[in-house]
């Protein structure tokens, strides 16, 4: 389309393993910790310096970068924060970036800024384009499942980030530079249906379901394509996240508190709530507060405090900073989802990689 900008994407097998016969040395291989076991082997003998990612904080990240050796090439090897902060050294140190996603939980292998944090609120900056993009069939099948069920959050945001757009314009509230374009709408909202038409294959992760999902997150580069306008992409469901986050300065798994925050927007536009919970709890992303390691305490807290959130921050207009949000709001987010997935019970594991009863 006009405003279309992809990355080049590579999906094969035996992907990783190639890396050290082309990539510019010696090159510094961004990772995380608990996954090196999985592919140290690979780079076994390699010219290359291992990063393990510990926080995306610039100032942490500015003074690791002050003691990296020499690289000719910076390659991203893992999911969200691990591309990030490839993104982000490739863009400080200006060196050629290769991305390699090790599951499929967030759109950033497609995205040119990096998501990083200072002082512990989300800023995209920066410009990095990778040489590629590279996926492995078997690595991203051998992943968590609910790290792959987690990339539905980067798409099915589509829908509500749409929703903010067209709020925004009705009320005269909508930014001079991001006018409505409804075929900019109209493409966001068809990886939406997408994912709604392969709920099956995205939860068995057949080679389809993955295409599906790699499609949908590939969508993530039409951010820059469409003149930095992000509001087809992201809005209140995002802007949920950004506050759940920075109030308790905790980590999670991109997809479920953005997938909430899908509900959340949802319920405040009045559209397709319950097809998109459904969508979510059928796939298997378990979007209850306790399975992201908080509660609903929290959860209410941040609702209640998003709308200050946004217009602190000056984000986009969105719903958000008009909604007045309550308790019995908060009870209704609630009952909405413990419907679909059930109370959390504290006397069994967490059930977010497989929901009994899924289909």
């Amino acid at each position: 389309m006009r405003f279309m900008h992809d990355f080049q994407t590579v999906l094969g097998r035996n992907l990783v393993g190639e890396l050290r016969n082309f990539v510019h040395r010696p090159f510094l291989l961004v990772t995380m910790e608990d996954m090196w076991p999985k592919f140290n082997a690979a780079f076994e003998g390699a010219e290359c310096s291992v990063y393990f990612v510990r926080s995306v904080e610039e100032k942490a990240l500015l003074a690791d970068l002050a003691q990296f050796p020499d690289a000719q090439a910076v390659v991203g090897l893992g999911g969200g924060m691990a591309i990030d902060t490839a993104k982000y050294f490739s863009w400080k140190r200006r060196l050629p970036l290769f991305q390699v996603l090790t599951a499929l939980s967030m759109d950033a292998a497609f995205g040119h800024r990096a998501g990083i944090r200072i002082d512990g609120v989300v800023h995209y900056i920066g410009w990095a384009m990778p040489e590629a993009v590279y996926i492995d069939y078997d690595v991203i099948k051998a992943a968590p499942p609910h790290l792959n069920y987690s990339g539905i959050g980067d798409i099915l945001c589509n829908h509500t980030g749409v929703l903010d757009w067209r709020y925004a314009t009705r009320i005269g509230k909508c930014e001079a530079k991001w006018p409505y374009d409804e075929e900019a709408a109209a493409a966001s909202l068809r990886k939406v249906d997408n994912v709604l038409s392969h709920v099956d294959d995205i939860r068995r992760l057949t080679d389809k379901g993955i295409e599906v999902l790699i499609d949908g997150l590939r969508w993530g580069t039409s951010f820059h394509g469409n003149g930095w306008n992000p509001r087809h992409v992201e809005g209140t469901e995002h802007f949920f996240f950004y506050t759940l986050e920075y109030e308790t300065r905790k980590k999670f798994v991109h997809g479920q508190p953005v997938g909430l925050g899908v509900y959340v927007a949802c319920l405040l536009h009045d559209s397709r709530a319950e097809e998109m919970l459904s969508a979510m709890r059928r796939i298997g992303l378990d979007i209850r507060p306790e399975a992201m390691g908080v509660g609903w305490d929290e959860v209410g807290s941040a609702l209640h405090h998003m709308r200050d959130f946004v217009h602190r921050n000056r984000l986009w207009y969105s719903i958000a900073h008009d909604a007045e949000v309550d308790a019995k709001f908060v009870d209704r987010v609630r009952a909405g989802v413990e419907g679909a997935y059930g109370a959390w019970r504290s006397d069994r594991e967490p059930d977010h990689v497989t929901l009994s009863g899924a289909s």
